[in-house]
């Protein structure tokens, strides 16, 4: 119905719009007036013409513009969904991104835990460390002490012999030394 309507008022605006040329180009030596039948046979024709050009370019240009408005409803539904996905995606990586800052978090605050266990057990290590090398330190100075103590004591051994000797030397007299070699013969003899 629509179509009907607007292919009548093509028609006469048509028709119309050529009467107007036809009567505004009458000035140009037809004084008598218009030829009406020549313009009624052009009208006509022109009628004709649109009327051929409306039957056969009608269900073409109908169907063109309907599967165009199709095509372009699909397109606005098929981004419309895209964009639903990429929505849907991106609150995805939003969440995946806020996890992996947490787990991330996390992974840092456990690699400080296992540093400061590490520092403490190295801590504790190098104490150790230090407590053993005091320990051998105090223990060399000991066996230093001990093996100077011992032959200081062998010097002063040697020294008190060297002057009991000395003194033996100048204060022993003959009878002295018989008297010591019969108490060393006898002591040897009550020994055996």
């Amino acid at each position: 119905m629509k179509g009907r309507k607007a292919t009548s008022a093509a028609l006469v605006a048509a028709g119309l719009l050529v009467a107007t040329a036809a009567y505004a180009s009458g000035a140009g030596g037809h004084e008598a007036g218009l030829p009406w039948k020549d313009f009624f046979l052009r009208l006509m024709n022109f009628a004709i013409m649109l009327a051929i050009l409306i039957k056969l370019l009608k269900k073409p240009v109908a169907n063109f513009f309907s599967s165009r408005r199709e095509n372009i409803q699909r397109l606005l539904s098929d981004l419309e969904e895209k964009k639903k996905e990429v929505e849907a995606k991106a609150a995805e990586y939003q969440a995946k991104l806020a996890a992996l800052d947490q787990e991330t978090e996390k992974i840092v605050a456990e690699y400080i835990q296992e540093g400061e266990a590490e520092k403490q057990k190295i801590i504790q290590a190098a104490e150790k460390q230090a407590q053993y090398i005091k320990e051998q330190a105090r223990l060399a100075i000991q066996q230093e002490i001990k093996a100077a103590k011992e032959s200081l004591q062998e010097e002063i051994a040697e020294l008190s012999v060297s002057a009991a000797e000395d003194l033996l030397k100048k204060n022993i007299r003959p009878e002295d030394q018989d008297r010591l070699i019969d108490e060393f013969i006898t002591k040897a003899v009550e020994a055996k």
